[in-house]
């Protein structure tokens, strides 16, 4: 069931009116009632509805790609590939869609809020790229939020991250286990015994699979 401001409003105890000030930042409201509002907004996963243009269709034509770091390579190039392939009539997804770079800095709570964001916004499509946060709880958040993306009509494409069955994300996946042991197979054969190896953060699934 959808969750309405009205509803937002009859469990913080307050009006929609205030509700409606406190999401949108263009009144003054006090301290302890905005507080209330957006624990009332987090319990009820309330998501402010985007542009009335974006109200009038499924989806809007923006497309978000979350990425751990915009500096590094690898993921400019991800992005640099969507933008070419949705932003224009050449492209092979058909019609014209702005890619907009979420760079999450590799925050777990940046991550969530910019799925938050983009349902807002009703993407069309959402593609989260890299190595997925080894954690129980996050976990089970992004996928709630995954399932709601889809749910609303957004495609989600998980890029190098496994794959979350209990959602209809679709997963392009690396074979990092095989890559990192064919990689130190070659360097043995070539003789080499002390082998270093400079990993990523501890904290996700691509660094763990490398070294396994």
């Amino acid at each position: 069931m959808t969750v309405t401001l009205a509803d937002v409003a009859a469990r913080a105890q307050v009006s929609p009116a205030t509700v409606s000030r406190v999401l949108n930042g263009n009144y003054p409201v006090a301290a302890a009632t905005r507080e209330r509002v957006l624990r009332a907004v987090d319990e009820l996963d309330y998501v402010l509805n985007g542009p009335a243009s974006a109200l009038a269709a499924a989806t809007s034509d923006l497309v978000g790609i979350l990425v751990n770091d915009i500096a590094d390579p690898f993921f400019g190039i991800m992005a640099g590939a969507v933008q070419s392939e949705i932003g224009g009539p050449g492209g092979r997804a058909g019609g014209e869609r702005m890619a907009v770079v979420c760079n999450t800095g590799g925050s777990p709570e940046r991550e969530l809020t910019y799925l938050t964001l983009l349902q807002r916004q009703r993407a069309a499509a959402v593609i989260l790229t890299g190595g997925a946060i080894e954690d129980a709880e996050h976990a089970d958040a992004i996928a709630g939020k995954l399932r709601r993306l889809t749910e609303a009509g957004t495609r989600v494409v998980l890029c190098g991250r496994p794959p979350s069955p209990d959602t209809d994300a679709v997963a392009l996946t690396f074979d990092n286990r095989g890559g990192g042991r064919r990689l130190t197979d070659h360097l043995v054969n070539l003789g080499h015994r002390r082998i270093g190896y400079i990993a990523g953060p501890e904290e996700r699934t691509t660094t763990r699979h490398r070294l396994e």
